[in-house]
């Protein structure tokens, strides 16, 4: 497009002289038309790449015995675009009001029921609970409006629960739209 642009531009030069003057048959909205090409295109030109979306993905490197209303504190943070989840707290804070998607997969580490809630700010979403039985798998997911401030996290609402680390157990949360 650049290269037919200029094109357009170099034949209009040699055609009417760089020094001369247009025929009164040209107007001047042909040289503003011509001009005004040349904008769209250093306009698209200049359009930066899209930035990538709030995305985060942890998982938990270590066995963990939780208590009650206990928040889930993934340690290792594999992907944090935009550094709203907090391995610290276990929360993620939303950056970006939106559509997105959060999961949670998790491995009871004892003969307990092992029950863990998806908690939006400070209310319950969905729960997902792996059997009274070691090692048993459980998972949730959802797909949530969400607006910027909004806390999301993994809390266990029981007294008791034990949790299988070594990177079985992972919390991941993406924008959608």
């Amino acid at each position: 497009m650049a290269f037919i642009v200029v094109f357009l531009f170099v034949s209009a030069l040699a055609t009417f002289g760089v020094q001369g003057s247009c025929p009164p048959s040209i107007g001047n909205d042909v040289f503003e038309d011509l001009m005004n090409v040349m904008l769209k295109v250093k306009c698209q030109k200049s359009v930066s790449k899209p930035s990538l979306q709030p995305a985060f993905f942890a998982t938990l490197s270590k066995t963990v015995t939780l208590g009650t209303n206990a928040v889930v504190k993934f340690d290792r943070v594999v992907t944090n675009v935009g550094k709203g989840y907090d391995p610290n707290s276990g929360i993620f804070t939303v950056g970006q009001s939106g559509l997105y998607e959060f999961a949670a997969n998790f491995i009871s580490a004892d003969v307990k029921w092992l029950e863990l809630n998806l908690m939006k700010n400070y209310d319950f979403i969905v729960r997902g609970h792996a059997a009274k039985d070691q090692s048993t798998a459980g998972s949730l997911q959802a797909i949530l409006k969400v607006r910027k401030g909004d806390k999301i996290y993994i809390r266990n609402p029981r007294s008791h629960g034990g949790i299988h680390g070594d990177n079985y157990v992972m919390f991941s949360g993406h924008f959608i739209h």
